[in-house]
């Protein structure tokens, strides 16, 4: 795996990268709202060695925060595309977990014909917003604890990895293994440890989460391959998965393109950090 700068209109992204062997298939990962390549750590591992992986820090996000704006996810899946051109990879099996389900539903959208297959990891479908609730409240209530580390300024890397030990989804279910996909965020500024994200850029993708028409319209329009895998428990750990099981249950019978997986004792985020990750990785390996 090796990290390669990826030209866009003003700047670059980066990718995580290793080429396909031989006549193998390509999987382009694309992480959450405010994650990076590297929280795909453990499902790499899985994954057979003869399968290219682009792993991509999307704008504002990882080796990617000097990416010029937008930052609107239909820009973040056309990125997808010039990853592919300057890779010289024609079509990939297109994974997206959490915000990057949105970002992938659109480019199965936009970019039809270079997909695959998709896999929608616990994303790309409307998440119900309560009625009453702002935009605001909603993405406070779905991702704040995870959000408020990008305010914070750590001593050090392991005061940055208590404070995840102590994230509601991850406390019960701590396991070191999960430094690898989360140690990526930090870069150190005068002694001092902050997070890899622009705030900027994960306000924008919030809030096409929550109101973005088109995002939200994407995975009903899907006709290509689509594996979408839902969860038990949410980003708190709490019952209900982001995308509830009655919202993928409907979706797959409303489309033949569409194949819709339930994983139990799985919340939002040890689906890809944590124990979720053999199935999500068997997903993308079509073997599942």
């Amino acid at each position: 795996m090796q990290d390669v700068a990826v030209p866009i209109p003003g700047g670059h992204v980066n990718v995580w990268r290793r080429p396909a062997h031989g006549d193998a298939s390509t999987a382009v990962l694309i992480h959450g709202l405010s994650g990076n390549s590297r929280w795909w750590s453990a499902v790499i591992d899985l994954l057979p060695r003869h399968l290219g992986i682009i792993a991509l820090d999307v704008r504002g996000r990882g080796l990617s925060t000097e990416a010029p704006p937008p930052y609107d996810l239909a820009t973040l899946s056309d990125d997808v595309a010039r990853s592919l051109d300057h890779l010289q990879v024609e079509r990939a099996v297109v994974a997206g977990y959490s915000m990057g389900g949105w970002v992938a539903a659109l480019f199965g959208v936009d970019h039809a014909d270079r997909v695959e297959r998709l896999v929608l990891v616990d994303g790309g479908f409307p998440v119900p917003i309560p009625p009453g609730t702002d935009a605001d409240e909603f993405i406070d209530a779905l991702v704040g604890p995870s959000l408020r580390r990008l305010e914070i300024e750590f001593d050090e890397p392991e005061t940055f990895f208590d404070y995840w030990k102590g994230h509601p989804a991850l406390a019960p279910y701590w396991d070191d293994e999960m430094k690898a996909g989360l140690g990526h965020e930090l870069e150190e500024h005068d002694g001092r440890f902050v997070v890899r994200a622009d705030p900027e850029a994960i306000r924008v993708g919030a809030t096409e989460l929550a109101v973005g028409e088109r995002p939200n319209a994407a995975g009903a329009r899907l006709r290509v391959p689509t594996h979408l895998i839902v969860v038990e428990r949410g980003t708190l750990d709490q019952a209900g998965g982001m995308i509830p099981l009655a919202v993928a249950e409907a979706a797959a019978a409303d489309n033949p393109h569409l194949t819709m997986e339930y994983l139990e004792d799985l919340n939002h985020y040890t689906l890809v950090l944590g124990s979720g990750a053999p199935a999500v990785a068997a997903a993308i390996e079509g073997t599942s």
